[in-house]
């Protein structure tokens, strides 16, 4: 059993066979491109950043990517080199559960949730949002998003609320409740009452 002092540097990945490298759906999903002399120095790099869920290690050219992606906005695809490995973090909710909005004691050397400087506890990494299991990423531009922090905010992007109060989809803009169709209802059902 580990240390907790090393516990950061714990997580458990699934690897690709040879042959196979990540595409992420967006560039900026790209979080570091450098070079490292193993897979499992490359595999330390991403189990020590909390952003990290993917990686990619081809040891030919010794190039280690990290992505802040996974398989629901990113691809692994096939090479026609065999030189090149994806490495995926497997994460489950019982990783997030008993420490999210704990004290920062609960998720100290923890890769998987961050303490907040602002209110001393445990929360989501950058760039994800709690869905009250887990810390899926957060969402880009279009998706269907089913609450306010689930949209990329550092990309100006908000969870659209519609005219019946319902999250809708990331959109460039300000969280707003369109009235009009809403007020409109409201009044016809007041009148109805009357």
């Amino acid at each position: 059993m580990s240390s907790p002092a090393h516990a950061i540097y714990s997580s458990t990945l699934s690897l690709s066979l040879q042959g196979y490298e990540f595409q992420p759906q967006y560039g900026v999903q790209l979080i570091f491109n450098e070079t490292a002399e193993s897979l499992l120095l490359c595999a330390a790099v991403c189990s020590q950043n909390p952003s990290c869920r993917t990686f990619d290690y081809d040891s030919s050219s010794h190039r280690c990517r990290l992505f802040e992606a996974d398989l629901t906005n990113g691809a692994i695809i096939a090479m026609t080199s065999q030189t090149s490995i994806v490495g995926s973090v497997i994460l489950s909710a019982s990783l997030y559960a008993s420490m999210y909005n704990q004290s920062c004691s609960a998720c100290r050397e923890n890769r998987y949730q961050t303490c907040s400087s602002t209110t001393n506890m445990c929360q989501c990494p950058g760039n994800s949002y709690w869905n009250g299991s887990m810390c899926p990423l957060q969402l880009f531009a279009n998706a269907t998003c089913s609450q306010i922090d689930a949209c990329r905010s550092d990309l100006n992007l908000s969870c659209i609320i519609n005219s019946f109060g319902e999250f809708t989809q990331c959109l460039i803009g300000n969280v707003s409740v369109h009235d009009k169709p809403l007020g409109r209802s409201l009044s016809i059902l007041l009148r109805l009452l009357l």
